[in-house]
């Protein structure tokens, strides 16, 4: 008899994306399992054309084969898993709020929104066997859109391809005197940079002139907000002291995780937001608004501000980047929360539940 079989869809697989990253990581340990096991997408970066296949391979599945539709964006795949074969499921990531997209980019807000009916409409369908959040947040996202008895099954992420040498050119220079603050992520509306920069001018104006404030990320799709945060950038006189990035190759990441003094997220909105775990993982503590998944993710693993006024965002990442003992202390918490996500962990519960969902291979 031949193994089951598990097939994977994204409507994008793009390198670097954690979404993506998982799917194929669940993948190989569902290889190890016994399973047959697949990525498939719409869309696939030339550097992930070896592991993620196109949707016309897919392969054809039985009654007791399972597959998975990794929904963050409305895609062809919500029909097209009503009508497969199986046992089906979805993997919610989360639908960023329209009302968080606009006024820069309207055009992604009518994405996000059209992607809250479509999951709407999918539930309605009663075709999904097994709804799946990969926080409890976004479980009630399921739960709201009609999804009954949604499982919570973090991001299986694999941290250790960071396990490598940063760039030595990214961090030349004498950093010794040279406070650095860090986030990561896409530049979206609802990443909230406005915050980071205005927190940035005053601790510039207030504490340290010489404090440097990094954005590593990139905002294809969304370049109006680009230009609105570079001109506020402008505006506030922050000149060579903040740093957009770009997005940039691992090793260029590491070496800005191994410069900074404080990760900071601003994000009004996340699903899970993995850059906390990337945090933890190269032992920088972490400063983040207390919203939407953030709380459960990052544990006690940080520090969390509802107040974002500049002062109060800037006096923050002060103590965090000198008081010695509250490092310590987060640094060690940051250990045990990331230890938590270990992929022999994470990746045991998704194979559980799979083996409950179908049957061990």
């Amino acid at each position: 008899m031949s193994a089951k079989r598990v097939v994977q869809w994204l409507p994008a697989a793009h390198a670097g994306d954690a979404t993506g990253g998982s799917a194929l990581h669940l993948a190989a340990a569902l290889r190890e399992r016994g399973y047959e096991a697949s990525v498939h997408a719409l869309t696939i970066d030339d550097s992930l054309r070896d592991t993620v296949s196109t949707m016309e391979t897919t392969p054809r599945v039985g009654p007791d084969d399972l597959t998975l539709l990794h929904f963050a964006i409305p895609s062809p795949l919500s029909t097209r898993l009503a009508d497969q074969a199986g046992v089906r499921g979805i993997v919610y990531h989360n639908l960023t709020p329209p009302s968080q997209l606009l006024p820069f980019c309207p055009e992604v807000a009518e994405l996000t929104a059209r992607g809250g009916q479509e999951l709407r409409d999918l539930a309605a369908t009663g075709a999904v066997h097994h709804a799946i959040g990969v926080s409890e947040y976004n479980c009630d996202g399921l739960r709201s859109a009609g999804f009954a008895a949604p499982r919570r099954l973090p991001l299986a992420l694999d941290l250790s391809h960071y396990d490598l040498d940063a760039d030595p050119i990214v961090v030349a220079g004498d950093r010794a005197d040279r406070r650095t603050f860090l986030t990561v992520g896409r530049i979206a509306p609802n990443k909230s940079l406005e915050t980071f920069l205005r927190a940035a001018a005053y601790y510039l104006a207030h504490i340290d002139p010489h404090a440097e404030f990094v954005v590593v990320g990139g905002d294809k799709g969304l370049e109006a907000y680009g230009e609105a945060l570079a001109k506020l950038a402008g505006e506030l006189g922050l000149d060579a002291r903040l740093r957009f990035a770009g997005r940039v190759p691992d090793a260029d990441l590491v070496a800005w995780y191994g410069a900074a003094d404080v990760y900071v997220c601003t994000s009004l909105h996340e699903g899970f937001c993995a850059p906390l775990l990337e945090a933890m993982h190269f032992g920088v503590p972490v400063l983040a608004r207390h919203a939407a998944a953030i709380p459960e993710t990052l544990g006690d693993a940080g520090l969390t501000f509802t107040d974002d006024e500049p002062a109060h965002v800037a006096e923050m990442l002060h103590l965090m980047s000198t008081d010695e003992a509250l490092r310590d202390q987060l640094l060690a918490a940051g250990r045990r929360r990331v230890a938590q996500f270990r992929p022999e962990i994470v990746l045991g519960a998704w194979l559980d539940a799979i083996d409950e969902m179908i049957g061990a291979p």
